[in-house]
């Protein structure tokens, strides 16, 4: 099987882009930080609930 040359190239853009990151592109907090928090909420209950049933278990 003879070798052949590799085709395939690296996605390397020939003209580079620079940018900023600052803190006025920030997310503002809103629904989905909301929604974690209940989701947190409702993970410490579950927890809460199954560290119970393993206690009884002992």
């Amino acid at each position: 099987m003879a070798k052949g040359k590799r085709k395939d190239h690296p996605l390397i853009p020939k003209q580079p882009a620079y940018g900023i990151h600052s803190d006025i592109n920030e997310y503002a907090p809103g629904d989905s930080v909301n929604e974690h928090s209940d989701q947190e909420a409702a993970n410490e209950l579950i927890g809460r609930s199954e560290i119970g049933q393993q206690n009884e278990n002992l």
